[in-house]
């Protein structure tokens, strides 16, 4: 399957960085919408659980530039990542998991440096 991504950030006071907190994921076939924040309790999964209940609600398909839209709107002490695309065959729960997981690892690496 074909997917396009961003990852979400928010800022942190303590080191003065942004850090990865979230994972916006649309699949280009079906243009299927998902996302995954491990803190389920943060304010930014809370806003993004509210714009898929509105898709779902409204009984909506994404548009296929839905994550360009959503990344230009990134909340005020956040940002968004560039957009990527990548062909896999991981399923929506196992590659969010896996590249935020990947990616946040990256991040911390990165920072030590």
């Amino acid at each position: 399957m074909r997917l396009r991504y961003f990852f979400d950030y928010r800022y942190d006071d303590k080191t003065g960085r942004f850090l990865p907190i979230g994972i916006w994921i649309q699949d280009m076939d079906d243009l299927g919408i998902d996302m995954y924040y491990p803190d389920e309790d943060s304010d930014e999964y809370w806003d993004a659980m509210w714009v898929m209940n509105r898709l779902v609600e409204a009984d909506l398909n994404a548009p296929p530039d839905f994550l360009e839209f959503h990344q230009a709107r990134a909340g005020y002490r956040g940002m968004r990542s560039t957009i990527f695309e990548v062909e896999t065959e991981l399923g929506y729960d196992e590659f969010m998991k896996q590249t935020l997981h990947e990616f946040i690892e990256r991040e911390k690496d990165a920072s030590r440096r």
